[in-house]
């Protein structure tokens, strides 16, 4: 009896190895995807910050109803993932623009798509100067909408500084900008210009553009700056466009 209890459980264990075994037969996933976002407008690559925007892919192959995966649009614009299944997909780029349509694409060995966008807003104008014996930077600029009918509400405009390349709401350092929600915001919002208006209600200049907005930021001797502008409209997302990025060096 003992020795059929024993050959049973054998048997069993056996079969559980086998069947572990077999469950992992997919080939790793090594598709590529890559691409551009690129800013209606100029016709170059979207202004934008360090995975503040994102392309979201459904893989429809296997599912009805997939869970989204985001691949984050870096500061240059571009788009980048190397480790896909083999698959169709339902992909949209979402962020700082009029919504755009999702399109199924097929992905496979390696697959660039760019998609076109319209931001809700350009800024320009963009003027960085050192002031008050090098202790602050004077920030100016400016801003248009492309599309001003049905533009989302105006949240606000403000300048962000960073100690690297990288700079904007995610890459910022926190005593201009705090993103800890329930921090201490009373150094961080005097810097922003708070708007809250729609496009026809704010200030403009003959052009039809806006006012100039003017800021002024303290900052530290010896220190290397990056400096942008960034506003963001009241939509669902509620991301940011964004000015260049200019390089500031303060003298000892």
């Amino acid at each position: 009896m003992k020795k059929c209890i024993f050959n049973l459980l054998a048997a069993m264990a056996v079969l559980l190895v086998h069947s572990c075994m077999e469950v992992d037969n997919f080939d790793a996933p090594s598709a590529h995807f890559t691409g551009r976002i690129i800013d209606k407008t100029t016709g170059e690559n979207i202004l934008a910050d360090q995975a503040e925007c994102r392309v979201r892919i459904y893989e429809k192959s296997y599912s009805l109803n997939p869970t989204p995966q985001d691949i984050p649009v870096k500061q240059d614009g571009t788009f980048n993932n190397t480790k896909l299944f083999n698959g169709t997909y339902d992909v949209i780029a979402e962020g700082a623009w009029w919504p755009i349509d999702t399109v199924r694409v097929p992905i496979g060995g390696t697959v660039v798509r760019d998609f076109e966008v319209t931001p809700y807003l350009t800024l320009f104008d963009l003027k960085v100067e050192l002031t008050d014996n090098n202790d602050s930077l004077a920030i100016s600029c400016r801003m248009d909408a492309p599309i001003k009918e049905g533009l989302p509400e105006i949240m606000e405009i403000r300048p962000y500084l960073s100690l690297n390349q990288f700079c904007g709401a995610g890459n910022a350092i926190s005593y201009y900008f705090n993103m800890g929600e329930g921090g201490d915001r009373t150094i961080a919002d005097k810097y922003a210009k708070k708007i809250n208006k729609q496009w026809d209600r704010i200030p403009k200049l003959e052009d039809g553009k806006s006012e100039v907005y003017n800021f002024k930021v303290d900052v530290k001797h010896g220190y290397t700056y990056f400096v942008r502008v960034g506003a963001k409209v009241k939509d669902n997302l509620e991301k940011h466009n964004y000015t260049e990025i200019v390089k500031v060096e303060v003298p000892q």
